[in-house]
């Protein structure tokens, strides 16, 4: 079983005094991005909540597949595109084989990176979400 969840707030930069001059024109091109991956938009999608683009992304699958590749390439994406982004996207992949088998992999996205962690709150999945 695969599980993603995650969000992005995004922002052309981080600095407060910043006017983005150029927020639209990254946020009509991010939404192309999303239209190439061929995705339903209840899995991936770009909204607009008082006047700021946010990304959201859920996908649960099977297995580890192509469309998830895709949805973390486009938010490695967004880290360079637009690096006042900031959010975070939860991956559980049951077949993981590099010791997130029983975890969830935490990516956070601010100040222009894209960074792994370990979860503090789900994880290990077996026991504090599921029982054997």
């Amino acid at each position: 079983m695969v599980e993603l969840h995650g969000w992005a707030l995004i922002r052309e930069s981080f600095s407060t005094d910043s006017e983005e001059d150029n927020i639209e024109r990254i946020a009509d091109s991010l939404s192309h991005e999303i239209s190439k991956l061929r995705m339903d938009d209840r899995q991936l999608r770009m909204d607009y909540c008082n006047g700021e683009a946010v990304v959201t992304a859920t996908k649960l699958a099977n297995h580890f597949s192509d469309d998830i590749k895709g949805i973390l390439r486009f938010f490695q994406q967004i880290a360079r595109v637009a690096p006042g982004s900031y959010g975070v996207l939860y991956l559980y992949n049951d077949e993981d084989t590099d010791g997130f088998d029983n975890a969830f992999q935490v990516f956070v996205l601010s100040k222009g990176s894209f960074t792994l962690h370990r979860d503090p709150f789900l994880s290990p999945y077996i026991p504090t979400v599921e029982d054997i």
